[in-house]
């Protein structure tokens, strides 16, 4: 059938071109005797022969559309008849239907695997991402989440299909939303409370384009301001913990060179101020190399079954003037058979620091009892004392360097304000837990626990 219409339209087409052609021939034949009778001959001529043209290019287009009417007529009802059981279209045809539906099928089935593995990895990257997503469209409706947004907000299902507003915790990022959604990309920080936790978020809105809705990432950022807390905090103390020696030593040597140089009654005091603010600022410096070191992984320790018995008794050596100049008792008793799996070094600078903290902190007259047990595998070593004790507010932080529970009383025991930090960056380097508990009716305890040794019993 193909092949009839194509021969009738070619038939056509002939015919258009012989009428132009022979027209235009009877046009030069008759300029070559150019006479009035011939001009108006001419004249005639060319305008039947124009009417001529156009009728046959109007029939032309007119059988043409008539016949691809028909075609299609057929095409169409062959198909009808043929879903039916009865068609009598021609085989070529039906041929290169069934050719162009198997191209369209395998197109569609390509393209459906294709928005498929789309869609998977986006799904992925979503469930990857730390970050809370979501996204909203042009009415406000949720269409879009991942796992991390529903554990930021404590939400069991996604709440797609629902309005932004419909959530409370999102009330703080209307604002942010709104912006977004006029073009303009916004954040804006929100405080959530879970449980007894708050944690910080930062939301960032942008826009996806005039009328598609907004992308909105929540980034949880509570680690990130304790972080800078804790710097500030550390820059703030160092200054203020290196500020006082140096202004001793600087003012002791002013005077000396003042003339106290002669004065032999009071230089010798002078000196020693020199001396002994000198001495703790080596102590301080000393002690934040260690704690970068620790923090760094560049200690070295080498693991062994260390008696903890022992390691106190060393540590109680080195306390035991300034625990009979407050009429402190120290009772050790951790049994004689407790080990851990450690440094020996690490686990000596652990208890004596320990032991030196609650020294310091226990009123005069007052009581520090070390005790050590066995819990599956592990040895949970204590150092309990009776002072004032620790707010619970503050128990998380003691471990900090430099951070101080009462300021006041910490500048007239003195101390480093590092030895807590270097516990704490000592037992995790050794593969334990460090911590600090209240004591009934007053005081605090402060508790390691750290890998057991080899020659440890289960029950000590």
């Amino acid at each position: 059938m193909r092949v009839d219409l194509r021969a009738k339209l070619l038939l056509l087409m002939l015919l258009l071109v012989a009428a132009v052609i022979g027209a235009l021939w009877l046009m030069l034949d008759l300029e070559l005797t150019p006479t009035r009778e011939h001009a108006a001959a001419i004249r005639k001529i060319v305008v039947a022969v124009a009417a001529g043209a156009v009728v046959l290019a109007f029939g032309t287009a007119w059988f043409a559309v008539r016949l691809v009417r028909r075609t299609l007529a057929r095409l169409s009802h062959s198909i009808e008849r043929g879903a039916h059981g009865d068609s009598a279209f021609p085989e070529e045809v039906l041929a290169e239907v069934a050719t162009t539906y198997q191209r369209l099928a395998s197109d569609l089935v390509r393209v459906d695997s294709t928005l498929a593995e789309e869609h998977s990895r986006f799904d992925a990257v979503l469930r990857s991402i730390d970050a809370g997503v979501f996204a909203v469209d042009a009415r406000g409706l949720i269409n879009v989440t991942n796992p991390a947004f529903l554990e930021q907000l404590d939400l069991h299902e996604p709440p797609i299909g629902k309005t932004h507003r419909e959530l409370p915790a999102l009330m703080p990022m209307q604002d942010a939303i709104e912006e977004a959604q006029a073009g303009r990309s916004a954040h804006v920080e929100l405080r959530i409370e879970r449980g007894n936790e708050r944690r910080i978020y930062v939301a960032h809105a942008s826009s996806q384009g005039p009328g598609a809705g907004v992308v909105v990432f929540v980034r949880d950022v509570t680690s990130m301001r304790h972080l800078e807390r804790v710097r500030r905090d550390f820059v703030a103390n160092i200054s203020h913990e290196l500020r006082t020696p140096v202004s001793v030593i600087r003012a002791s040597a002013e005077t000396l060179l003042d003339g106290a140089l002669d004065d032999q009654a009071h230089a010798r005091e002078f000196v020693a101020a020199i001396e002994r603010h000198a001495s703790r600022m080596t102590e301080i410096i000393a002690g934040l190399l260690e704690l970068a070191r620790l923090e760094g992984g560049q200690q070295s320790l080498a693991k062994e079954a260390v008696n903890l018995h022992a390691a106190v008794q060393r540590a109680h050596d080195l306390v035991d003037s300034q625990a009979k100049a407050k009429g402190l008792r120290i009772a050790n008793e951790v049994p004689e058979t407790a080990t851990v799996w450690a440094d020996q070094k690490g686990v000596d600078q652990v208890v004596t620091n320990l032991l030196e903290n609650a020294v310091k902190y226990t009123d005069q007259g007052g009581e520090v009892v070390l005790r050590a047990e066995a819990q599956r595998g592990w040895l949970r070593f204590t150092v309990a004392d009776d002072g004032l004790g620790i707010a619970p507010e503050h128990r998380a932080r003691v471990f900090e360097r430099f951070y101080r529970v009462d300021k006041g009383r910490s500048r007239e025991t003195g101390g480093t304000g590092l030895g807590l930090a270097i516990v704490k960056h000592l037992t995790l380097a050794m593969g334990g837990e460090v911590g600090v508990d209240g004591r009934d009716p007053r005081g605090s305890v402060f508790w390691v626990k750290l890998p057991a040794g080899r020659e440890a019993t289960t029950t000590l």
